[in-house]
């Protein structure tokens, strides 16, 4: 009984030394700032970031989108070492490496889903003085549902009272200012109108106008010079799954592949294909599937078959029937359907090539973990230029 009595008073003088610790590693940094929504996140985790480097501030960011990423002040990148499965506990680790590397800045994308735990990793973990809300997508609403009213609701509910709110949501933004009125806290919202086409144009792959102001609201508010933000924006390495357009002369032909697979919501991909899409005669999609995402299959299916219609729709990864079995009780016409299951990436590059026509636009959606980069990483690797 004694020896149980100090195990358990010698854990307890633990957690007290760890909180103490950390909470003088979170007061080192004079600058939090965590950033939550639907789609967007690692973009404007890593646009934010390399604005304030940009402005002479010392920055360390971490992203947890399509590959984690920690983003050291010098800009240079490594991924995030896991030796188990991801928990927000990591969070820790990672202040821990930004005290080390003499950062006054962090900025964080956030890790959690589930309403508690984005509660717990803000108040309790990061305790950021600016808190960032992308927008607000019907993405995950069997967590954070069943509306994205329900969504937002929770994303506001996770802000710190003493944080500065920032979104460039502007569907539902009456819900998200009414609800951080209620808890007192100040937001600030970002229109997209306020960035400029020209302003735009340098950067190497495709970026939302959405993403550049919520960034540039968040580094004005932090009084780094607009020209100096973008500047920084413009050096960035983007999130190895940014949308970009590879162009590819090959088989006699000129197609240009898409690769969109990261937006992972059927609002979001609509966007991306109705913005893309113009200009070409012969339109392909590719949709990687995978067999542990059977509802993602059935709800990419439903989305072509209403809003993305297309000449060929290219199956690959695994368990490309379920897409195929929901696409044709849709009416999906069933020569329009290449099933690739289990093919290559080689294959599948061969495969495609062979039926595209000259001008064919290619758009990659779906899955993007593991296969979903073998294939991307294929095309690419054929391409003439990317943008």
């Amino acid at each position: 009984m004694v020896y149980i009595l100090f195990i358990f008073f010698v854990f307890l003088i633990y957690l007290i030394l760890e909180k103490s610790r950390h909470k003088k590693n979170l007061n080192a940094l004079r600058i939090r700032i965590h950033v939550n929504g639907s789609r967007g996140k690692s973009s404007v985790t890593r646009l934010i970031a390399a604005g304030l480097r940009e402005g002479g501030i010392r920055t360390f960011a971490k992203t947890t989108g399509t590959m984690p990423r920690m983003i050291f002040p010098d800009g240079l990148e490594e991924p995030v070492d896991r030796k188990g499965s991801a928990n927000i506990i990591e969070q820790k680790r990672i202040i821990r490496t930004a005290i080390k590397k003499n950062s006054e800045a962090i900025v964080f994308e956030c890790m959690s889903l589930k309403p508690e735990l984005q509660f717990i990793e803000a108040n309790k973990l990061i305790n950021p003085n600016f808190y960032v809300i992308t927008n607000v997508r019907s993405d995950h609403l069997d967590v954070m549902g069943p509306t994205i009213s329900d969504s937002a609701n929770y994303m506001v509910a996770s802000v710190p009272k003493s944080a500065v709110l920032f979104t460039a949501e502007n569907q539902i933004l009456p819900e998200i200012r009414y609800n951080a009125g209620k808890k007192g806290i100040k937001m600030v919202f970002a229109d997209a109108d306020g960035v400029k086409d020209n302003e735009m144009e340098n950067f190497d792959y495709v970026e939302h106008k959405q993403n550049v102001i919520l960034a540039l609201s968040v580094l004005e508010h932090l009084g780094v010079d607009r020209r100096m933000a973008l500047k920084g924006m413009y050096k960035m390495k983007p999130d190895p799954g940014a949308l970009r357009i590879y162009k590819i002369n090959d088989f006699g032909k000129e197609i240009h592949f898409i690769n969109a697979m990261a937006a992972n919501d059927p609002d979001s991909t609509k966007l991306i294909w109705d913005r893309m899409k113009e200009g070409y005669n012969y339109r392909f999609i590719l949709i990687n599937c995978r067999a542990d995402r059977i509802n993602r299959s059935k709800q990419l299916a439903e989305l072509c078959a209403q809003e993305l219609l297309a000449d060929k729709y290219i199956l690959t990864g695994s368990l490309t029937k379920v897409f195929r079995k929901r696409a044709l009780s849709l009416g999906i016409n069933k020569g329009k359907i290449l099933e690739l299951d289990g093919r290559s990436p080689s294959d599948i590059y061969r495969e495609v090539l062979s039926i595209s026509r000259d001008g064919t636009l290619i758009f990659a959606i779906g899955n993007i973990v593991i296969f979903g980069y073998k294939i991307v990483d294929f095309f690419a690797s054929k391409a003439v230029y990317d943008s």
